[in-house]
């Protein structure tokens, strides 16, 4: 049986991480390593959790070290050849792990897989995070199949294929451990969301590919760690965005989307301001300014990511969706996916 290492980051919610761990004892044709990497201050992990059957190692830290860097310190420990990045919130089907695993063995250029992730909290729909697999257009701006901004669809089996993507959710995402470690793992000062994103795109300039494999289905809860609507989502969001943009772009894709993209982030702001959503548009601000102040840290980080550079941007331009997403979603009133295929390169 083909063995893989789940990582789970864990700050809390001891009933949800039983869930988590139900369904992964129940997981079928694989050998699983389960590593636990308690990022809680006050622990709610203890022995007790642990089954006699399943290899279950926790990795104890006393203070929130991120979901970056907690998945970081678990791909270290780990001691197979995939790992499998599995937010505490999530819970998957007994053939899940299995089917990603064979299909990541038999794939060489294809370095991460994620599976169909549907909704704990709406079940028969698909879940905020990647959905059926991430895409993203060249302004930086994430969507999935199955979910565009706040637009969530109903799995039909629509996306039941398997396909190559731009982007995979760190909440059910199996990666090949040797590839994670040498493109430098997860940024940790992201501290959470974008950074499987940042990884992924990362990867794939050093000339690999990303699926999504629609005959596996995990199930997620979501916003369990930073709250939706909140301040620090949004500017969390928003700068780490911008940052993944700066560290990845050539220099010339750069100078072209960058300049856009902010104009989008003031747009972005002076609507959030209109409709008196006054978190939304200090955080845009704020992430902006950040991106500014911040240009020297970036540029010293830019370095050490474009040498590893192995695709141009002509490539990876290609992969991504040529428009503005915002603009198609909110002007144009294209807010599921197959009203935007028409429109890929």
């Amino acid at each position: 049986m083909q063995g893989v290492s789940v990582i789970i980051p864990h700050a809390g919610g001891r009933e949800l991480l039983a869930a988590c761990l139900d369904s992964l004892f129940a997981a079928q044709n694989v050998d699983l390593e389960i590593i636990i990497v308690d990022n809680c201050a006050v622990s709610d992990v203890d022995d007790s959790i642990r089954c006699g059957a399943f290899n279950v190692q926790i990795l104890r830290y006393e203070c929130n070290l991120g979901f970056a860097a907690a998945c970081n310190r678990g791909v270290e420990a780990a001691s197979h050849d995939l790992v499998f990045l599995l937010n505490n919130d999530a819970v998957v089907e007994p053939d899940c792990i299995s089917i990603l695993a064979k299909y990541l063995s038999s794939n060489h250029e294809v370095v991460a897989c994620q599976p169909k992730i549907l909704s704990l909290l709406k079940p028969g729909w698909f879940d905020y995070s990647s959905a059926a697999g991430g895409e993203m257009d060249v302004y930086g701006y994430p969507f999935a199949r199955g979910r565009i901004f706040d637009t969530l669809e109903p799995d039909k089996g629509q996306y039941d294929d398997t396909r190559l993507v731009f982007w995979g959710a760190g909440a059910a995402l199996m990666i090949k451990r040797e590839l994670f470690i040498a493109a430098g793992g997860l940024t940790e000062w992201f501290f959470a969301h974008m950074e499987e994103i940042d990884l992924l795109w990362r990867l794939q300039l050093m000339g690999y590919r990303v699926a999504a494999v629609g005959t596996a289905t995990a199930y997620h809860r979501g916003a369990m760690t930073i709250r939706t609507g909140s301040f620090r989502k949004f500017y969390l969001n928003h700068r780490n965005s911008l940052a993944m943009m700066a560290l990845n772009y050539s220099f010339f894709s750069l100078l072209r989307f960058l300049p856009v993209r902010l104009w989008l982030d003031l747009i972005t702001s002076l609507y959030s301001l209109i409709k008196f959503d006054f978190r939304h548009s200090l955080a845009t601000i704020r992430a902006d300014i950040w991106l500014v102040v911040s240009f020297p840290f970036l540029w010293f980080n830019r370095r050490r990511v474009q040498r590893l550079r192995q695709v141009k941007d002509n490539i990876i331009l290609k992969r991504l969706f040529p428009k503005s997403i915002v603009r198609q979603y909110f002007v144009c009133k294209k807010q599921v996916w197959s009203q935007l295929q028409g429109l890929k390169i």
